[in-house]
């Protein structure tokens, strides 16, 4: 669960002065699809990611921003209401804000010189980094 720990890095990290005590981090409703044969060892996980930040005294727009942030570099292809939240208002000075994402991450197996069986997530693949000149190279530009 790379990404899962990437999100909860990044929101550690940023300018927002978050506490690794007041950040819950969890994935819930996950599932596992392996396609059967020949192809390749590699799976998909989907699951939904949760992050709550607990008694948080910043705007909540902010850390939905970080968030978003982090969405656009490690998931380029999330819909573009990829981030849902929830706010539970404790105070005139702080709240819980829940963050919740659909992720999805491939994992290829693949065996190393000693015979070992060795995982690794794969990059998303993203559509706008593909140079199209390269694959139709009489397109005109």
């Amino acid at each position: 669960m790379l990404k899962l720990r990437s999100a909860r890095d990044h929101l550690l990290s940023s300018p927002l002065g978050l506490k690794a005590e007041k950040l819950l981090t969890f994935a819930e409703r996950g599932q596992v699809t392996a396609h059967r044969g020949d192809r390749g060892q590699a799976f998909e996980i989907t699951y939904t990611a949760h992050l709550i930040v607990t008694d948080y005294t910043g705007a909540p727009e902010d850390l939905l921003f970080v968030a978003l942030q982090w969405l656009q570099a490690h998931c380029p292809g999330a819909e573009a209401d990829a981030i849902k939240f929830h706010v539970d208002l404790i105070s005139h000075k702080s709240a819980d804000v829940s963050l919740s994402l659909d992720l999805t991450e491939i994992i290829a197996a693949h065996t190393d010189e000693a015979g070992a069986t060795r995982l690794a997530p794969q990059a998303d693949a993203d559509a706008l980094a593909i140079d199209m000149g390269n694959l139709y190279p009489d397109l005109p530009g």
